[in-house]
């Protein structure tokens, strides 16, 4: 999520693109690690430490949209 947005300041996009490239890299992160290790390991064990991991990054992303939106609260005020 840092990376992303990191990134997507860097590059101007603006406070609703940033936004959107943060929660979107979480999205993804989470999603691959659940769906892609299984599959590219054969083995469903490995996919515990992904599903822990995908679970888990609500908590930041939910931290992230609270931020978020308090932050663009105050540039519209």
């Amino acid at each position: 999520m840092a990376l992303g947005f990191a990134i997507a300041t860097l590059t101007r996009l603006g406070e609703k693109g940033v936004t959107a490239i943060t929660v979107e890299v979480r999205i993804q992160n989470g999603t691959l690690a659940i769906a892609s290790t299984p599959t590219l390991l054969n083995t469903p064990t490995i996919a515990i430490p992904g599903a822990i991991y995908g679970l888990l990054m609500f908590v930041p992303g939910a931290g992230f949209a609270w931020w978020a939106s308090c932050r663009q609260g105050l540039l519209k005020a």
